[in-house]
């Protein structure tokens, strides 16, 4: 095989790998879904034996968010900041950041809670939706690995594929949660009208009574409500 077949292989190879996370992905229903097939199918077709996500959050933070090597404990918990460690790096230039032994270099930040320790090498590269990062991914090996451009610009790409996907994920669940608080406070507004009407008594002390009993039954404030609702119906 001529090194000109060697090549057209691997880049046939690259473009399966790609389609076959676009695909996967674009089937996920919700961000925790989309966040486990990106890290799952991207170690796979990196060869790597890790493979993390860290999401931007309000306070300008990197939280982990998914990841298929690290500690799975760390996951919600490890933050690193805009510019702190070798994927903060990568988030905050907006370009590629890799390193063979990733403990030597300068830029590394040990997070404990991930239990990192074992892995050498390290390539993160920031995840742009629309020009704007949103967070960073990296793969890493047990054993030290020189990245080539070749792979740095595959990651690139899956970064970028994965980056609209994310942001997607992200406003599907903002508006399903803002969905779900309206749905739930027509209900408790309704519930309050019910008590009110039924024990002659003012809107705080309505409220005040659906919170008490959510409290005491552990239930939330919807149930209890729907509950009030169901009882007036029958």
């Amino acid at each position: 095989m001529t090194p000109a077949d060697v090549l057209v292989k691997k880049l046939q190879a690259q473009l399966a790998a790609l389609r076959e996370i676009t695909r996967a992905v674009s089937r996920a229903w919700s961000l925790d879904e989309t966040l486990a097939l990106i890290t799952r199918k991207t170690a796979r077709v990196m060869d790597a034996d890790s493979c993390s996500i860290y999401l931007l959050t309000d306070d300008e933070e990197l939280l982990l968010k998914a990841t298929t090597g690290l500690a799975p404990d760390a996951v919600g918990r490890a933050r690193l900041k805009m510019g702190e460690g070798l994927t903060g790096h990568a988030a905050k230039l907006g370009k590629p950041v890799a390193a063979s032994h990733a403990a030597h270099d300068p830029r590394f930040k040990y997070l404990p809670e991930t239990k990192e320790a074992a892995f050498q090498s390290l390539l993160a590269v920031p995840l742009l939706a629309r020009g704007k990062v949103i967070g960073a991914i990296n793969i890493q090996t047990r054993t030290e690995r020189e990245y080539a451009s070749d792979e740095i610009e595959l990651l690139s790409i899956i970064a970028d594929v994965a980056a609209g996907e994310l942001e997607k994920a992200m406003l599907y669940e903002e508006i399903g949660g803002l969905k779900e608080a309206l749905e739930t406070r027509k209900r408790v507004e309704r519930a309050k009208g019910i008590l009110m009407k039924r024990y002659h008594i003012d809107e705080p002390e309505a409220f005040a009574r659906i919170q008490q009993q959510a409290r005491s039954t552990r239930k939330t404030m919807r149930e209890i409500a729907e509950a009030i609702i169901l009882a007036e119906q029958v």
